[in-house]
């Protein structure tokens, strides 16, 4: 029986319109679908400086609401993921959590690279003769 494979979640954002300055990280991963959806928020309220009024309000309105939140953490442990987009005058921003597995990395690749070494003829894949 196989084991099902490590879940990590990668979180994302894009603006298709003008960027701006510095601010938070376009994208992290982590392995907890809480601090997913907690850089999602911290993201959005670092770009909700550059926002309109209107747009300003909705995503103040989108952060205080806690059941969202909750909400979000479920779906990203049932395996879908999470988006929440917000229209802006200045250009569409785009916040994404998604599950993914992960391949575990082991000292097998390693052993297998050094058996390729052995096995080629000198230099045929790049190393020294």
């Amino acid at each position: 029986m196989t084991k099902p494979l490590p879940r990590t979640y990668w979180c994302h954002v894009d603006h298709d319109g003008p960027q701006p300055g510095d601010g938070p990280p376009h994208d992290i991963t982590t392995d907890e679908p809480g601090q997913a959806v907690e850089w999602v928020r911290e993201s959005v309220r670092a770009a909700s400086v550059d926002l309109d009024r209107a747009t300003f309000h909705r995503v103040w309105g989108w952060l205080g609401d806690h059941r969202a939140v909750q909400a979000a953490v479920v779906e990203l442990r049932r395996g879908k993921p999470y988006t929440f987009a917000v229209p802006a005058p200045a250009g569409r921003w785009t916040w994404i959590a998604y599950p993914v597995s992960v391949l575990p990395l082991t000292d097998t690749a390693v052993n297998y690279a050094s058996s390729l070494r052995r096995l080629a003829p000198a230099g045929a894949i790049g190393g020294p003769p």
